[in-house]
């Protein structure tokens, strides 16, 4: 029987972008273990979902290898150690194939299979998930990640990129071979709503018909940047379009919204404050962790991903799937997905006046207007549907 590894720095991103490719690997006759940090203070996913995900691989058979944490580049001695771990069960396990991803976890990985690719002719896929060097990232970042990249890409049979600046940079290493694929895929049947969702969610949440909805949907963490949508709502506030408890009813705002930010993560409360600092608990509502989200989606009007870094973001392609129209910063990963003014509108993710501008934008259109746009990014969609990269990714495992 062949043998297979899926690894990653942590369960969250195995689970949340390796299952197809766990079973596209069993379908073509291997065993697959998995490799990662289970026990990760910074997991998006709650505790009940951790557990639901492991019995995911339990019921896949997979063996799980927990290793040390892989998150942080200054941990020597837990980084040390998930090399040893990996390195061990490698080369006791005389894998075909090493599946690894994220930049700190890909170059353990990768130094760790280097005996491997020599003596059993193991197979190292490494899938870059958005590099840190980029257009716009720090001169730091692009001096280490970039020259790490480069150096570890001689150590790696196939380099998988999923978008086009990451492609384009990737090419210039030497791993023996390169390739773009349309990120994880989404699944565009996914988000079926239940029935008459966007009343009942409303209904829930004491948010009026006459009332705009943004939603944003992700992991809390700074790199998401959901802070500069609040600065953003605030500006609004302050120059008096924005509806709120306090204001002058004989000077009627010119839009009522209602912001509500889906899921969970390390600065919950620190969001938390700043909110009630900005003045914005009567526009703002902090949903958590939800398991309704076709029906969160349904109850929105607009999607709005501040996010600063991406590779390929999911949360943004699954909000396009159902048709919602975006506003979204203008970074790699994104301008892959949204041309200005036809699926969306883009901003500096630095700048909450360019966000102030793009939200302007999109509040203005009508609800015919959003509706073309959300059509427009359904079609989009098709191209990364997940059953088309299953597809590459079946035949990329085939050929290696």
């Amino acid at each position: 029987m062949k043998k297979a590894l899926m690894h990653a720095h942590t369960a969250y991103m195995v689970t949340q972008f390796n299952i197809d490719n766990i079973k596209i690997l069993q379908d073509l006759g291997y065993t697959v273990d998995v490799a990662c940090c289970w026990k990760d203070d910074d997991s998006a996913l709650s505790p009940e979902a951790m557990v639901q995900r492991r019995k995911k691989l339990d019921d896949l058979g997979c063996r799980v290898i927990e290793t040390a944490s892989l998150r942080k580049i200054f941990n020597i001695g837990e980084l040390s150690k998930a090399y040893k771990q990996i390195k061990a069960e490698v080369e006791a396990n005389q894998y075909e194939i090493v599946h690894t991803q994220s930049p700190i976890g890909g170059v353990i990985c990768r130094l760790a299979c280097r005996k491997a690719r020599k003596q059993y002719g193991t197979k190292v896929i490494y899938a870059a998930h958005g590099f840190h060097f980029f257009k716009g990232a720090s001169a730091i970042n692009w001096l280490i990640y970039h020259n790490v990249e480069k150096w570890c890409a001689r150590f790696t049979d196939l380099l998988i990129t999923i978008n086009k600046e990451d492609y384009e940079n990737a090419k210039k290493f030497k791993a023996k071979e390169v390739v773009y694929v349309p990120g994880a895929g989404v699944d565009t049947h996914k988000f079926v709503a239940s029935e008459g969702a966007r009343n009942k969610i409303r209904s829930e949440l004491g948010i009026k018909d006459d009332e705009i909805v943004l939603l944003s949907v992700g992991e809390l963490i700074p790199r998401k940047n959901h802070a500069e949508v609040l600065r953003a709502l605030k500006i609004m506030k302050d120059r008096g379009v924005l509806a709120h408890e306090d204001c002058d009813e004989r000077v009627q705002p010119k839009y009522k919204i209602k912001y509500l930010i889906a899921g969970r993560g390390k600065i919950e409360i620190e969001l938390k404050e700043q909110i009630k600092t900005l003045g914005l608990t009567d526009n703002v509502e902090m949903l958590g962790f939800r398991t309704d989200i076709a029906d969160v989606f349904a109850a929105s009007d607009i999607y709005v991903f501040p996010s600063h870094q991406e590779g390929l973001p999911v949360a943004l392609m699954e909000a396009m799937s159902v048709g919602m129209p975006v506003v979204c910063s203008k970074i790699r990963g994104n301008t892959d997905l949204i041309v200005d003014g036809e699926g969306g509108y883009l901003f500096d993710s630095k700048d909450a006046k360019s966000l102030v501008a793009a939200l302007n934008k999109a509040l203005v259109d009508n609800e015919t207007r959003r509706a073309e746009m959300g059509q427009i990014n359904v079609e989009t969609m098709k191209s990364f549907d997940k059953e088309r990269v299953n597809e590459v990714m079946k035949e990329l495992y085939s050929n290696i």
